[in-house]
């Protein structure tokens, strides 16, 4: 057995909704999205959570990168759990952890350039000094197979396979 230390654990993760009605908005029913998901990722893994529509694949990756509250479990993000976090650690975890949703055109924003786009997370999450950002972003645009000059064009106007690099590329 391997004793690198695991990257990701998810133990016994539960996500529940509630269905609320009436103008007191009282639950009426539970939805239950996730049951008791658990699964170990070792630094250089990679997982892939596959299944039907509707089967809980976006919540379980919702709850995992704390966007949707677990109702039961544990998430642990290198030796820390998630939700226990400081805004420091959160702010760390936000940039070691991203989600790459399946359909690429709703997850880039129409009114911003590729360009703008990658240069956004760069700059808020101060990945490198202002000056190389333009440097980044077209490092970025290389390693995703797309010219410099993608940068010029927003989502309307790229493939569904190039708005799919594109949001590789920003994650």
């Amino acid at each position: 057995m391997n004793n690198t230390p695991y990257l990701l654990k998810v133990n016994n993760l539960t996500t529940r909704f509630d269905v609320v009605d009436g103008y007191f908005r009282r639950p009426v029913a539970r939805i239950h999205a996730v049951e008791d998901v658990s699964f170990d990722l070792k630094p250089g893994e990679t997982l892939s959570l596959v299944g039907e529509s509707g089967c809980g694949k976006t919540t379980t990756g919702r709850t995992v990168l704390n966007l949707q509250p677990a109702t039961s479990g544990e998430i642990i993000f290198e030796g820390r759990i998630v939700k226990m976090q400081s805004q420091a650690e959160r702010l760390d975890f936000c940039r070691k952890v991203q989600m790459i949703f399946q359909d690429p055109y709703s997850s880039l924003s129409p009114r911003m350039s590729v360009y703008d786009a990658l240069a956004e997370p760069i700059g808020v999450h101060r990945l490198t000094e202002k000056d190389n950002i333009p440097a980044r972003v077209f490092d970025l645009l290389h390693k995703v197979n797309l010219t410099p000059e993608y940068g010029k064009r927003f989502p309307h106007e790229l493939s569904g396979g190039q708005r799919q690099r594109i949001s590789i590329a920003r994650a």
